[in-house]
């Protein structure tokens, strides 16, 4: 990358731009994940077992998909633009367009045309989608091979998610619903805005961040092997451990977030509480931006991970036997567990950017757009299973999708079941397997980073 030396220094343009991106990002697949299932049950009458397995085959193809573009990715030449910035610059606009599409009313038509528009839609989007995502999400690893501006990008990305998902919290419920029943047209609305907002905010990412570290060239007419590099990601346990440890925590957040709706609408009875959830998480979110770097730079990445999500885990395993119908208490309670479990968002990019260095250390390659699209495989997986198995959920408790529906006894107790058990499973497991599996502690990647310079400055100096 001849232009290195003319490119400006790392600076806190190229975070808020990060956090830009992310928010651009979340603006559509967020604002889906929180709402199509709902929209496909409540607004165009789908079964919950049919809605749930058309995520779960679509979600599967969507997460074959990534590590194909990753590959892809990585065998293209960096341009004068860059190697990444170029593709969120050119897909961000269809992935826009295709988000709207998934949300137009088509509940008049025939059931079987309707599973049809819904399945185009969504295939579409999410190849889009993950054009966009592979290579933002790999752009960190060429911003900066510092470790601590490396942190702090991983940092700020959550703060885009955060920020989304704290408006959308109190707006969503306030906008979507009239007299506690979903409103079609509102739907579509707010999804025209979240993709002119998420379109901007990519666009301006593509000028506020700035690739610095070189990426060398394959030699010319050298294929990437990518079996090869499979098998060798496959002895990574670094890599391994935050897949699963990934895996596993979204399915349980996801479980959790796709039940959330039905929670304050059935359980506790209003599904307009959910916003002063919503008003309340943003005190949490700046508290947990606030902490999250201190605490892991004095207690480590995985330390802090293990620490505060298990802490989570535990309460709501309490939860599950002694429930709760103050609705305030219970927003109390939640917001002090996401303190406790809100690092393994926070800090996840930057563990997913230490499994890049580690299997640097173990091959002498990056091959990041692989690295960064298998890691990106087992999201989509965990999204997959996740979205799918909220509506199997519904179906399996025998909720009521008619319009105006009242929920029996059995059912909104079970919804309460199903919430605090899956969080305590999800977070439960996935704390384990960050425990036994992924090696590096503090101390562990303070020697990887060290040995991984040392490697880079001798072949400098051939």
């Amino acid at each position: 990358m001849d232009q290195k030396k003319t490119v400006r220094p790392f600076s806190m343009k190229d975070k808020i731009g990060y956090t830009l991106g992310d928010l651009g990002c979340c603006f559509t697949e967020q604002y889906r994940a929180m709402y199509l299932s709902i929209f496909y049950t409540l607004i165009l009458q789908v079964n919950p077992f049919h809605v749930g397995i058309l995520l779960l085959i679509t979600k599967i193809w969507d997460a074959v998909n990534d590590p194909i573009i990753g590959a892809i990715v990585d065998s293209r030449k960096a341009t004068k633009g860059g190697k990444f910035i170029p593709w969120i610059r050119a897909f961000s606009f269809p992935m826009a367009v295709l988000c709207v599409l998934g949300f137009v009313n088509v509940g008049n038509i025939n059931y079987g045309l309707r599973l049809a528009y819904m399945f185009i839609t969504y295939v579409l989007y999410e190849a889009l989608y993950t054009c966009v995502n592979v290579p933002f999400g790999t752009l960190s690893s060429v911003m900066t091979d510092d470790v601590s501006q490396r942190t702090a990008l991983s940092r700020y990305r959550s703060l885009g998610g955060t920020i989304f998902m704290t408006v959308m919290v109190m707006i969503g419920p306030l906008f979507l619903y009239v007299d506690n029943k979903p409103v079609a047209g509102r739907f579509l609305m707010l999804a025209c805005i979240c993709a002119m907002l998420g379109l901007l905010c990519l666009q301006i990412t593509c000028v506020w961040c700035k690739e610095r570290v070189e990426v060398p060239e394959r030699p010319q007419g050298e294929k990437l092997n990518y079996l090869h590099v499979l098998k060798e990601i496959s002895h990574n346990k670094a890599l391994l451990g935050v897949m699963f440890f990934s895996l596993t925590g979204m399915i349980g957040a996801s479980v959790v977030n796709g039940l959330n709706t039905y929670l304050y609408k059935d359980f506790f009875g209003n599904v307009k509480i959910q916003a002063v959830s919503g008003m309340l998480s943003v005190l949490y979110a700046v508290l947990s931006f606030a902490i999250t770097q201190p605490l892991a730079n004095k207690l480590g990445k995985k330390e802090w991970c293990c620490m505060g999500a298990g802490f989570a885990a535990v309460v709501f395993g309490i939860l599950f036997f002694f429930p709760i119908h103050n609705p305030v208490a219970f927003i109390v309670i939640n917001g002090i567990c996401y303190l406790g479990a809100s690092g393994m968002q926070v800090l996840i990019w930057a563990m997913v950017n230490d499994a890049i260095d580690y299997h640097e250390l173990q091959t002498g390659e990056r091959n990041e757009g692989i690295v960064y699209s298998t890691y990106s495989f087992f999201r989509k997986l965990a999204s997959a299973i996740s979205g799918s198995l909220s509506s199997f959920v519904l179906g399996a408790i025998g909720y009521n999708v008619t319009a105006g529906a009242v929920q029996t006894a059995g059912v909104v107790n079970a919804i309460w079941k199903s919430y605090t058990g899956v969080y305590f499973l999800g977070y439960g497991i996935a704390v384990a397997i960050l425990f036994f599996v992924y090696p590096l502690t503090k101390q562990k990647t303070a020697e990887m980073l060290t040995e991984l310079k040392a490697r880079r400055a001798a072949k400098e100096s051939k």
